[in-house]
């Protein structure tokens, strides 16, 4: 089973505990959270690199970056900001709003992720059973949704974004 399934399945089973506590709606936040990042991070490996030799594709996952996946992500975030994307780079794709809805969620999660592994006080009584379940959700969602958009162009274009990073997006924003 890939990590990535692995991660949302642990996220599940520890909101489904018989006995859950902070820390363990906490942990569930943070595996929804890595569950889409290497969900995401994978289909870089398997689209981007060689499957020789061994262990390469593994190599790139790792030197992915979360604030430079989110940033690259963002392009994807709305029609008018893909609209200039797609023209500076010259490939023209039809806009997706179902990777705006990965980045929304990936953007999110992250956030929770933070939130989830930094804030001690929870001083707004966030931290709990509904929190951890929505984060779930949303990381099913990005799940399903990436099921159905991977194998487009416009797949194909976002995991491109996420791998070339900040060299490609920075260079974009520039022009």
């Amino acid at each position: 089973m890939p990590l990535a399934d692995e991660l949302l399945d642990h996220a599940s089973r520890l909101i489904n505990a018989s006995v859950v506590k902070d820390a363990d709606y906490r942990r569930a936040v943070s595996a929804s959270y890595y569950a889409v990042f290497h969900l995401l991070s994978d289909a870089v490996g398997t689209y981007v690199c060689p499957s020789n030799p061994i262990g390469l594709s593994g190599r790139f996952q790792r030197a992915l970056e979360h604030t430079t996946m989110r940033e690259a992500m963002d392009l994807f975030s709305d029609s008018n900001k893909w609209k200039g994307f797609s023209s500076k780079i010259g490939i023209p794709c039809t806009y997706s709003p179902d990777l705006a809805v990965i980045a929304q969620v990936f953007a999110e999660l992250q956030d929770a992720r933070y939130f989830a592994d930094y804030d001690v006080l929870d001083t707004k009584g966030t931290v709990g059973p509904l929190w951890a379940s929505d984060c779930l959700n949303k990381a099913r969602r990005a799940f399903d949704t990436w099921d159905q958009i991977k194998f487009s162009d416009a797949g194909k274009l976002f995991i491109a974004a996420l791998a070339l990073g900040i060299k490609w997006t920075k260079r974009i924003k520039d022009q």
